[in-house]
């Protein structure tokens, strides 16, 4: 499969549909949008990395004159691609690939957009500062109990510790339990 095949336009095309074809695949392949809620989802989210990874080569390629001169010149020349192929082995893109041109008239005031804060989906003031106070709590309690020589300060200061430990592991999971039942309702 050649990279304008991947795109589907044709060899021949200019710079903009080559550029709103790339947009297109790129919105309807990238994994994000494979919904992973139905346990026989994961399949489609591979599949859509392994499509989102050929969308990605071809527009590294097609995006950039000169590599599209030498990738056209590859397609016309007999046995430049794998052993029966038309064209060339889609690969990887460089790792200095960005997937936007530098054309300025990229429209990213998304990126500016501030988050919509649902106080339902929070945890609270209390909740989310528990960990950590309990942390420093545990802290002071140990440095006391060391210097003083009392075994149960100690021993409360590790106390301290787990029940940290455990409301870091606790507290997102109720933020996303919240989250989880509010998309719902």
């Amino acid at each position: 499969m050649t990279h304008y095949e991947v795109l589907g336009v044709e060899p021949g095309a200019d710079p903009a549909t080559v550029r709103a074809a790339y947009l297109a695949c790129a919105r309807e392949a990238h994994p994000d949008r494979q919904h992973a809620e139905r346990s026989d989802a994961l399949p489609a989210v591979v599949d859509a990395e392994e499509r989102m990874r050929q969308v990605n080569a071809a527009w590294s390629v097609l995006s950039d004159p000169e590599a599209r001169g030498r990738y056209d010149r590859s397609l016309a020349l007999p046995g430049s691609g794998a052993p029966g192929a038309s064209g060339p082995v889609l690969s990887r893109p460089s790792r200095d690939f960005t997937p936007t041109a530098d054309d300025g008239d990229d429209d990213d005031s998304w990126r500016y957009e501030d988050d919509e804060y649902d106080p339902r989906t929070g945890v609270g003031r209390l909740l989310g500062a528990g960990p950590p106070l309990m942390f420093v709590l545990g802290v002071v309690l140990l440095v006391v109990g060391s210097v003083v020589g009392i075994r149960p300060v100690v021993a409360l200061a590790v106390v301290c510790f787990l029940v940290a430990l455990l409301a870091f592991i606790g507290v997102p999971l109720v933020a996303l339990a919240r989250s989880k039942a509010h998309d719902r309702g």
